[in-house]
């Protein structure tokens, strides 16, 4: 067993990159030694901004010997009565390269036949990784690629040297007119040697890269990073928050060093969130907070230069932030010189989608919308007239310098400007908390005000775009729709909110004439976002869609009920009980014309009267408990009371008589029972046996 090492040298490439292009490394990898009858052990890859490079072990010297059995022509066919070659065996011989007499003739179910048997040994991996390495390289996908040295290969940016080895020996391709070799670069500033790998492994590369300031391990690379930004941080009281940023850096730099810098105290006047995003979003670094969260005059920047380069890099990063926050404290002043209402008029003239108007047009359906739900969700009249002015001016800061330079900070400015104005404290929250959640994870609105508008916003959204006919398609989502369901969901779900799905969608449609149309599409594209954040949240499908088959319009009900009835899908003795009873119902129950009532005079055998006796019995203490939302108990009494005499009834009832009258009659009393159920909690019909779901699975894990 070998082990293999591939280094792609190249000019810097962006950070965004590499992390994608690693992934893709290695399953083109694993795919080409599959085509190729070879397989391997384990797989590193590892990544720099001037490299991408994959290590993997156990891979065999060469290809395992291929025996393969071709049949021929029948028997019969090939041999003449006395038992010499005809023309179609001597042909088939000739054909596979073979003597007549290496042919073996063989049974099979249409009876003998002739096969040539041919092994074919397995070529060297040596000869064959070259063709596996070219395709990898030319494979991976990049956001965008570069063409350089002719029309040969587009890659992210220039290649300049290729390591290829297969334990000690080079595997030879080329690239572009760049040959693959030993020979890779130490750090550009810090030692600019050329170094030669010896051979495949992973360990000594690691170390001849280190001393040369390269830290080629992506996981080593990211601590170093990690303790050295956490010693800085931990003299101020504070850690590292900042993960996404640190893996983006982690791909920006070969040998991190970070350093802690300063910035003038006046610039502390500025809000905090505007210092923050400077840093993090535009310059990629690192804030310092005390104890207690609040910034300091302090920020921490990651150089690639190591100790020597560090006091360069703290007065030119210093000289950069100074820069860009005076430019923020000049928006901040300038901006507080007019109110957000003086704004308002400007929203006529910034454009949300030609089909659908302006931002003011999109701030009168908010406006209207969140009315509407305010009345929906009991608000009190000062709350409703908090609501009116936050929906008013929740997209004004749109019109602000620092919006426009800084976009993301969007409702957060709207909050910090209304609060200057001496605004009500609602009013500059709901500001901010309408555009929450911004993207899966992010915090949810935590005012009610700020809860009734992000909604509000969210449903008006939607329901524009599907007006116009902009809706997703696969993994097309340009004005990010499922975002915004997702929001709604996560909203109604956490703050508990009675609202009608339906009524919502329609009282926001109501703003579109002639749209009433588009509600079934909406329903269907929230039941479709139901089903997969149910299923993503590990909720087996077939109970997600059961619950489904009973209503979602109540998105917080629907939530509770997917969890009831995934907690009693895991009582064995009871579960099994309650499906049958669900499904022996809905089955025959299905075939009555319609849910009526029974004609007492009807029942005939004892097993239907004693049903029908014990459905007046417990009809309404069922319903009452479901009304309640007592789902669990409403589940076992359910099961308790109907699941003896439905059995005995199945037993010895015959439903489909002859006779219409009582045929019907029998039909509606057994549709009564699963319709006291199914409809209000879960159609349990749609369960899958384990059995099948087991075999399902294996089905899968096969293939």
């Amino acid at each position: 067993m070998g082990k293999l090492l591939l280094e792609i040298g190249t000019e810097e490439i962006p950070a965004g990159y590499i992390i994608p292009a690693l992934g893709q490394m290695e399953v083109l990898f694993r795919e080409g030694l599959k085509k190729n009858r070879l397989d391997c052990g384990t797989v590193k890859t590892f990544g720099t901004p001037r490299r991408l490079g994959l290590y993997a072990e156990d891979i065999p010297e060469k290809q395992p010997t291929l025996r393969e059995e071709l049949q021929g022509p029948s028997a019969k066919a090939a041999l003449d009565p006395d038992g010499r070659p005809t023309k179609a065996g001597l042909g088939f011989a000739r054909a596979q390269g073979v003597e007549f007499s290496e042919l073996q003739v063989r049974d099979t179910p249409r009876g003998p036949y002739l096969f040539a048997i041919k092994t074919r040994e397995g070529e060297l991996s040596i000869k064959l990784l070259p063709g596996v390495l070219t395709e990898v390289i030319r494979s991976i996908a990049f956001p965008k690629k570069m063409r350089w040295r002719g029309p040969g290969l587009l890659f992210a940016r220039p290649v300049r040297n290729v390591v290829a080895l297969f334990d000690t020996e080079i595997i030879e391709l080329e690239l572009n007119g760049v040959k693959s070799g030993r020979a890779t670069l130490g750090h550009p500033f810090l030692s600019g040697k050329t170094i030669v790998i010896k051979k495949a492994d992973f360990t000594s590369y690691k170390e001849l890269l280190r001393k040369e300031k390269v830290i080629v391990d992506m996981e080593e690379r990211v601590s170093m990073l990690r303790e050295g930004i956490n010693e800085i941080m931990r003299k101020h009281g504070s850690e590292l928050k900042q993960e996404e940023l640190l893996e983006e850096v982690n791909n920006l730099v070969e040998y991190p060093f970070p350093v802690e810098c300063t910035f003038p105290e006046e610039f502390l006047r500025v809000p905090q969130e505007v210092v923050e995003t400077v840093m993090i979003s535009h310059q990629r670094y690192f804030p310092v907070e005390n104890d207690s969260g609040k910034l300091l005059p302090r920020f921490i920047t990651v150089t690639n230069r190591g100790e020597r380069g560090a006091h360069l890099s703290v007065e030119g990063n210093e000289r950069v932030l100074r820069a860009r926050l005076a430019d923020a404290k000049f928006f901040w002043e300038e901006d507080r010189k007019r109110p957000l209402k003086d704004r308002l008029e400007g929203l006529k003239d910034v454009l949300f989608h030609e089909k659908l108007g302006s931002y003011w047009e999109r701030t009168e359906r908010i406006d209207r919308l969140s009315a509407y739900l305010a009345l929906r969700l009991d608000l009190a009249d000062g709350e409703r007239e908090g609501l009116h002015q936050a929906a008013r001016l929740c997209k004004a800061d749109l019109l602000t310098q620092m919006v426009g330079e800084f976009p993301e900070l969007q409702g957060v400015m709207g909050c910090h400007y209304a609060r200057e104005e001496g605004l009500p404290e609602e009013v500059a929250c709901a500001i901010e908390e309408h555009y929450m959640p911004r993207y899966a994870g992010d915090k949810l609105p935590q005012t009610r005000l700020g809860t009734i508008l992000s909604l509000a916003d969210k449903f008006d959204a939607l329901c524009a775009c599907f007006s116009v006919g902009l809706v997703p398609t696969g993994s097309q989502d340009p004005y990010g729709l499922r975002r915004q369901a997702q929001g709604i969901i996560r909203i109604l779900e956490a703050q508990r909110l009675p609202l009608s799905l339906r009524d919502t969608i329609a009282a926001s449609l109501e703003n579109f004439p002639g749209k009433g149309a588009a509600i079934k599409e909406i329903t269907a594209f929230f039941r479709d976002r139901l089903y997969q954040t149910f299923l993503e949240r590990g909720h087996r499908y077939d109970i997600i869609n059961a619950v489904l088959g009973a209503g979602f319009d109540n998105v917080s009900d629907f939530s509770d009920r997917v969890s009831i009835i995934s907690k009693l899908s895991e009582t064995a003795d009871f579960w099994g009980d309650l499906v049958a009873l669900a499904e022996r119902t809905f089955n025959i129950g299905k075939n009555a014309p319609s849910a009526g009532e029974v004609d007492e005079r009807l029942l005939q055998q004892d097993e239907e009267r004693s049903l029908w006796d014990v459905y007046l019995r417990n009809k309404d203490r069922i319903a009452a408990l479901i009304d309640k939302n007592k789902y669990e108990d409403a589940s076992r009494a359910f099961s308790d009371v109907f699941a003896e005499p439905v059995h005995a009834f199945f037993d010895k009832v015959f439903v489909n008589v002859e006779d219409e009258r009582l045929r019907n009659n029998r039909l509606v009393l057994v549709k009564n029972i699963n319709l006291l159920y199914a409809p209000r909690v879960a159609d349990l019909s749609k369960i899958v046996p384990r059995e099948v779901k087991d075999a399902f699975a294996s089905e899968i894990e096969i293939g």
